[in-house]
């Protein structure tokens, strides 16, 4: 990837996409604090404009400056199948980055999901231009987090956590995790794919 590009106009609009998300999660933050004192436990919901309308448009600008720096730079199948995993690995840290409101009054879990959601939000801008061979773990990073949604609404774990209620916000992140899961399959099916001809003809030679 040339850094360079983060002074052009598709650099501009992946920015300004962050913008969006930041603002967005600043105000849902600031709202959610404002309330701290009236809520015990979780606080899942928050305002439907600030957690859906300004992140979306975030998502667009983003989506946007990369899929045009894609076309013109990187017109390949696994560009383009990095790209639509990546926009939804960071439609996902988007979604945990609420998570960290929801979870205000819980310390730990605020802070798990403050490690985890700008690792996705900048892995998933990122993503398409990784090595292929990290595809892999992201897959097996995405499966942990599933898994461990699954245990965390099952069973309680003192003192970690009680047992979690299913919310609207979680069960939008899974969802999301679970369709990531294809195309970070094909990439790495596609790589594997790359180098079995290039290990035959190597085995091939005297």
């Amino acid at each position: 990837m040339d850094l360079g590009k983060a002074y052009s106009a598709e650099g501009a609009c992946v920015l300004g996409g962050l913008f969006f998300i930041v603002m967005g999660f600043a105000a849902d933050l600031a709202q959610q604090l404002a309330t701290v004192g009236d809520i015990g436990g979780h606080a899942h919901g928050g305002d439907f404009f600030l957690r859906v309308n300004i992140p979306v448009m975030g998502i667009a600008c983003i989506a946007f400056g990369l899929g045009m720096y894609i076309v013109n730079e990187h017109r390949d199948r696994a560009h383009v199948v990095a790209y639509m995993a990546g926009l939804f690995i960071l439609t996902d840290g988007i979604a945990h980055l609420f998570a960290i409101t929801d979870h205000i009054t819980i310390p730990l879990h605020a802070a798990v999901f403050s490690i985890i959601a700008p690792v996705q939000i900048a892995g998933g801008i990122v993503f398409p231009f990784l090595p292929r061979k990290w595809d892999r773990y992201w897959i097996v990073f995405t499966v942990g987090m599933i898994a461990l949604y699954v245990v965390s609404r099952s069973v309680a774990f003192p003192p970690l956590w009680d047992r979690e209620e299913v919310e609207a916000v979680g069960v939008f992140s899974k969802a999301i995790e679970v369709v990531t899961l294809f195309p970070l399959i094909s990439l790495v099916q596609g790589e594997r794919s790359m180098l079995s001809p290039a290990s035959a003809s190597g085995a091939a030679e005297p």
